[in-house]
């Protein structure tokens, strides 16, 4: 989190384009609609649409020059392919072991909110069969949208549900989801082999085995054509009952008709991949890389507003960084999985030790809208622009901190991807001061620097 540039010049130059580049307007006043039960004041006057801040911020300049679209895209291909160049994996047994250790003594909850038996964990790691560990050291890629979970199972280890910000979601279990056509780098499997242990290109964790198949070396040579496509919104129907969305990348292999034609993986025989062609419109897929405009990137983040929160990209629903990550996958732009990593991404710059209206005066001048993320410990936000004199932020969140009448801890769960101000909930009398978002904000993470 303590990334910064090399050099004051540099701080500065920085800091003082961004400032040019972030034009600020006053906003178009908006009719009043109803205040729904339960709704922050902010979703009630603040548009909520990407595109109406993006329409105020020059919304056809590009973010990026075409050196740097062009180096960022590369970036992004060599993290995307990486668990096919490896050769041994990134993380140790005792990485592996950990999480069946840590469930043995406090095996929590399932997925009926009933408590777990601790003998729960102890069956699944003599399944995981880790003394061999690894086993295995093979290429393979996803052929249907899956999940990398922390043991070999697809039920649920909640924390007690009656606590604030437990339950449902919360599956500690769940790494990530994971799209169809993912490479991956196979480590381990199970006694059975039902479940494989796998690198993908963000993070490590255990699939289902039939959710992914072998790749040879004649499939990834076919498949790593050179061109890519990403998708553009969410649910694009698509092969064997499968839908896409917003954040999956596949191999561009050329026009077909009006549309794309792009490449997928299915499982062939032996376990092995085959590669297969499919059209798909151009509203549902584009050439990587779009170009990064406030316009473009607007667009594919308003196909994912409103979309509920789902804790690691449960039942095929997005938390934080997730959004972030897929909203900026079809402009060539690489990011980690979780909100720290992400916040370490980039040219940073702290906004510690200053008071919240410091904050926001820091945010509006040298922010770049739909170039910056806002990271606060646990949660990433994207700087879109201001609204009534504030900064406003794009971001799927779960809730906001509450103290309770008798003195406990809350939520108030807002649960999906919204544009808020960092003062969110704060005419709500138990979002205390000290709860709000911008008291609790650390530092901001420029993904293009303007030129």
């Amino acid at each position: 989190m303590n990334r910064r540039f090399h050099g004051f010049a540099l701080v500065l130059a920085l800091l003082l384009l961004a400032s040019g580049c972030a034009q600020k307007t006053a906003p178009v006043a908006q009719p009043p609609r109803a205040k729904a039960q339960g709704e922050i004041e902010d979703l009630r006057v603040i548009p909520q649409r990407t595109m109406y801040f993006a329409e105020r911020n020059s919304p056809d300049r590009p973010l990026l020059s075409t050196e740097q679209a062009a180096y960022r895209l590369d970036e992004f291909l060599l993290a995307f392919f990486k668990p096919w160049t490896m050769e041994k994996p990134e993380y140790g047994l005792k990485s592996v072991m950990g999480p069946f250790a840590k469930y043995a003594k406090s095996p929590g909850y399932d997925e009926h909110n009933r408590p777990r038996d601790p003998a729960w964990a102890v069956t699944l790691e003599r399944q995981a069969d880790l003394r061999s560990f690894p086993g295995l050291s093979r290429r393979a890629i996803t052929v249907v949208n899956t999940n990398l979970r922390s043991m070999p199972t697809p039920g649920a280890r909640y924390s007690d549900p009656t606590l604030p910000g437990e339950g449902y979601p919360f599956d500690y279990l769940q790494h990530s989801s994971v799209p169809l056509g993912t490479p991956l780098y196979v480590t381990h499997a199970t006694h059975d082999g039902t479940w494989l242990l796998v690198e993908s290109p963000f993070t490590f964790g255990w699939i289902p085995a039939s959710d992914a198949a072998f790749a040879d070396e004649a499939f990834i040579r076919d498949y790593q054509c050179g061109r890519y496509a990403a998708v553009i919104r969410d649910n694009v129907p698509f092969a064997r009952g499968q839908a896409l969305d917003i954040g999956c990348v596949l191999p561009l292999s050329g026009r077909s008709g009006g549309g794309l034609a792009v490449l997928y993986p299915e499982p062939g025989p032996g376990g092995l991949a085959v590669v297969r062609s499919v059209a798909l419109g151009t509203d549902s897929v584009a050439p990587m890389p779009l170009p990064a405009t406030p316009r473009q990137i607007a667009a594919v983040a308003d196909r994912m507003m409103g979309q509920t929160y789902g804790w690691g990209g449960i039942d095929d629903k997005r938390d934080c960084s997730s959004m972030v990550r897929d909203l900026f996958a079809p402009f060539g732009i690489y990011l980690p999985r979780n909100s720290s990593s992400q916040a370490k991404s980039g040219p940073s710059m702290s906004l510690e030790g200053l008071t919240p209206a410091q904050k926001e005066e820091a945010i509006l001048s040298r922010g770049v809208p739909f170039a910056t993320l806002v990271w606060m410990p646990g949660h990433i936000m994207l700087y879109v622009g201001e609204f009534s004199g504030r900064p406003v932020v794009y971001h799927n969140i779960w809730g906001l901190r509450t103290l309770e009448d008798d003195g406990g801890e809350g939520r108030l769960v807002l649960g999906r991807a919204v544009i808020t101000s960092l003062r969110a909930g704060e005419e709500v009398p138990r979002v205390k001061p000290e709860r709000l978002l911008i008291n609790r904000v650390q530092a901001l993470t420029y993904l293009a620097r303007p030129y």
